[in-house]
């Protein structure tokens, strides 16, 4: 059995009759026949009805062709990923991001990417807080959105390109607070905490945190993080927009210190290093990501 004859089968059933195929095939009728012949012969089955004006398939003939229209479809397909390849297409493309990173934009990026490059596999990849550029550092990922610092300058070569800016804000479940709450920053270290493991970057340390309270508990995940911050477990730094329904019902409260900032701002940004060069599918995500940025600032 060849792709060939399974084509000259469907010609065959599509158009009605071996004149209209051979014509559409730019082939001889004798050629078609042939061609069915050899494949009810290899099987010992009909597939055709040649006893009516019109040619249709037998009652075997249709299992069969409803098998070989999948095979057809597969064949095309295949044939479309060997086109994109060649063209030096990534067949894999993994983009790292942050927990403060708002995954709207990388998603609506990559929905537009895989209309263009319908092959290629696409990964996103989180992890815990920092975790985009040690991500980019170890070649885990061709992309990474995250937290940008100026003192990442100095750890290595990168191109970057700002797309968002993320908040972060103390908060509390209001059982666990104290009455009065805390004010300063000392008063803070006698409540336990709640935050995301620290990366294997070397400044990344407890140290970032906002306190060194008594007692802390760890996640990786920025959803685990948030259910043990609502469940009162601690005390929390975490990203605005993940807890804005939250802080509007009052079941979580931001905490409001004389020695430390309301809220602090960071950068978000598209990061990957100078000596990574970006394929066709790559340079159509960094610019997508890019130039939505550019059209949300505007």
């Amino acid at each position: 059995m060849t792709l060939e004859q399974l084509r000259v089968l469907q010609k065959i059933v599509e158009l009605g009759s071996l004149k209209a195929a051979a014509t559409a095939l730019f082939k001889t009728q004798p050629a078609l026949s042939m061609a069915i012949k050899k494949l009810e012969q290899q099987y010992n089955i009909e597939l055709l009805d040649r006893e009516q004006y019109r040619l249709t398939l037998t009652p075997q003939g249709k299992i069969f062709y409803r098998q070989a229209q999948q095979l057809l479809q597969n064949a095309v397909q295949l044939d479309s990923i060997g086109h994109q390849l060649s063209k030096g297409n990534e067949s894999l493309f993994k983009i790292g991001f942050d927990p403060v990173c708002d995954t709207t934009t990388i998603i609506d990026s990559v929905k537009e990417a895989k209309e263009k490059f319908p092959v290629t596999e696409f990964q996103l990849i989180s992890g815990s807080r920092l975790s985009a550029l040690e991500q980019i550092d170890t070649g885990k990922v061709d992309v990474a959105i995250g937290a940008w610092f100026h003192l990442f300058h100095g750890l290595g070569d990168y191109f970057t390109q700002p797309i968002a800016e993320f908040e972060l804000v103390l908060a509390s479940s209001p059982e666990l607070l104290p009455d009065p709450a805390p004010t300063t920053l000392a008063q803070l270290t006698q409540l336990p905490s709640v935050t995301l493991l620290e990366s294997n970057l070397a400044f990344d340390t407890e140290r970032l945190g906002i306190h060194n309270s008594s007692q802390q508990f760890k996640t990786n995940d920025i959803t685990t993080l948030k259910e043990m911050l609502c469940s009162g477990l601690g005390v929390a730094i975490i990203p605005k927009a993940q807890i804005s329904e939250e802080l509007s019902n009052g079941s979580l409260v931001a905490i409001a210190l004389h020695d430390f900032e309301a809220s602090l701002i960071g950068e978000v940004r598209l990061i990957r290093r100078t000596d990574k060069v970006l394929g066709p599918v790559g340079q159509y995500i960094w610019d997508t990501m890019a130039s939505k940025a550019i059209k949300k600032n505007d």
